[in-house]
């Protein structure tokens, strides 16, 4: 029966989850929950794909189309929420986040990187969430200029493990960070 007990050991069990989403096809951790705030002030949710994972800047990384409806909200509101759940590990991550919205020449070296064949991901006639006449009534026109990575500076963790004997625990990132058990 796995436990955690030192805090240290379950934030470094979570990042070596996170890292592993990127690292890994396979990994569930791979495609996060992305949560963001609506106009209308309701939560606004989607799967993304982690692209990036950095524990010493605690931060993720995501790609996006930079005329999305996620990055309108993110303009009017940076806070946001990352859910993971990885069943295997029966381990639960819920990550806020402070989203900067990165394009343009910041992002050329990474823009380079996307394989062709996946850039049709990032420029769509109509925008994404446009009305539409018919279910094919779009174009995919890869464009760099729509093209953005968001960088999510984590600023707190909340870690739940399901195992036989549950365990949750709270991190605030900052000065000073804080870490500590809370009840599952």
């Amino acid at each position: 029966m796995k436990q955690f007990l030192d805090l240290g050991d379950f934030l470094d069990h979570a990042w070596s989850l996170l890292t592993r989403g990127v690292a890994d096809p396979k990994s569930v951790a791979k495609n996060p929950t992305f949560s963001t705030i609506s106009d209308k002030g309701f939560p606004s949710m989607r799967t993304v794909v982690l692209r990036r994972v950095n524990r010493t800047t605690n931060s993720l990384e995501i790609h996006t189309d930079i005329q999305t409806n996620k990055v309108l909200s993110l303009k009017k509101n940076n806070f946001a929420g990352l859910h993971f759940w990885i069943p295997k590990a029966k381990f639960q991550i819920r990550a806020s986040v402070v989203v900067d919205i990165l394009t343009g020449l910041e992002v050329e070296d990474q823009w380079n990187k996307v394989p062709t064949q996946s850039r049709v991901s990032y420029g769509s006639i109509p925008p994404p969430g446009i009305e539409i006449n018919g279910p094919f009534d779009y174009q995919k026109l890869p464009d760099q200029d729509n093209f953005a990575v968001l960088k999510c500076d984590v600023v707190e963790l909340d870690l739940l493990y399901l195992g036989a004997l549950h365990q949750r625990a709270l991190y605030k990132i900052g000065d000073p960070s804080v870490s500590t058990w809370v009840a599952p």
